[in-house]
């Protein structure tokens, strides 16, 4: 296997706010590249249909997709946290580091059944702690990522 390559941090952070439940992402270690992949593109890949089945901005991702499949030089790092990121989690947390009592309960209150992140950033505007949020948030989700990269032995670049 050839030499691993940093991958830029602020990619990786990017890229957790646009994972969707349909996408799939991958660093190619080789070069840094972060490819975000539908899972219709991975299903065209593995059954390996024809390529001018598809549209041609769809095709590049396709022959990733078979890339991936194929990647005997295991070159290529799953990078789909789905399932280690969660923002109610978050959100949950930030609301606790709050220091007004009233604002932390009727945040907790907004965040609770159908609904919750709209009523939770509706929330965060109508108290003016948006700000502190987003710092909040890029900050944890930071750090989510550089501890990813740890555990997979992955350089990063700030």
């Amino acid at each position: 296997m050839k030499k691993k390559v940093a991958v830029k941090l602020e990619d990786l952070i990017n890229e957790i706010d646009m994972q969707m439940d349909e996408t799939f992402t991958y660093i190619n270690t080789q070069t840094g590249e972060v490819i975000t992949l539908t899972s219709e593109e991975i299903r065209a890949a593995e059954d390996e249909e024809p390529l001018n089945k598809y549209p041609d901005w769809q095709r590049e991702n396709i022959e990733k997709a078979i890339e991936i499949i194929e990647d005997e030089n295991e070159a290529y790092l799953d990078f789909t946290l789905r399932n280690e990121y969660h923002e109610y989690e978050i959100i949950e947390e930030f609301i606790g580091t709050l220091s007004e009592v009233e604002v932390q309960e009727e945040l907790f209150g907004a965040i609770q059944g159908r609904g919750a992140f709209r009523r939770f950033k509706d929330g965060i505007r109508e108290h003016d702690v948006e700000e502190q949020w987003y710092e909040f948030k890029g900050k944890k989700v930071k750090e989510l990522v550089i501890e990813w990269c740890e555990e997979k032995g992955l350089a990063i670049e700030e």
